[in-house]
């Protein structure tokens, strides 16, 4: 990232005096090809030894677009609460994203959860506690 501002900065310096040069449109191109590569698919998977065991949750999702208004990267975030039974998966597209899962049950069953970038494994927490909660987070 400090190489892209970097970039960006040499850039504007080299071409500014030509005034010819759309230095909205450069940077604007610049911060789409940086939130291109840093978007990805992501996929929640909550898991367990016991099928059925109840759990619930919440996950939030944080994207950023370029606003050529302000001439900045306005970053948003959207939170999802769920409840469900294990397996259950969850696919979004995002920057990164972040979620606390917790049992349902005060025994010592398994819960698992995993998140997933771009099919690669990113992060993954379990826990066995009586009504334990499970923190993942990717991308942060």
């Amino acid at each position: 990232m400090k190489r892209h501002l970097l970039l960006i900065s040499i850039l504007a310096l080299v071409l500014l005096p030509m005034g010819c040069v759309d230095t909205q449109g450069i940077l604007q191109g610049v911060a789409d090809n940086i939130i291109q590569q840093a978007t990805g698919t992501y996929t929640i998977k909550v898991c367990s030894n016991t099928t059925g065991l109840n759990f619930t949750g919440e996950y939030s999702v944080f994207f950023c677009d370029w606003n050529p208004d302000t001439e900045r990267i306005d970053y948003t975030e959207h939170s999802y609460s769920v409840e469900g039974q294990v397996p259950e998966e969850y696919t979004f597209e995002g920057m990164t994203a972040a979620g606390l899962f917790q049992k349902q049950t005060g025994d010592e069953t398994l819960l698992s959860v995993e998140i997933w970038k771009d099919e690669v494994l990113i992060d993954s927490s379990d826990t066995t506690d009586p009504w334990g909660a499970v923190l993942i987070a990717a991308g942060l």
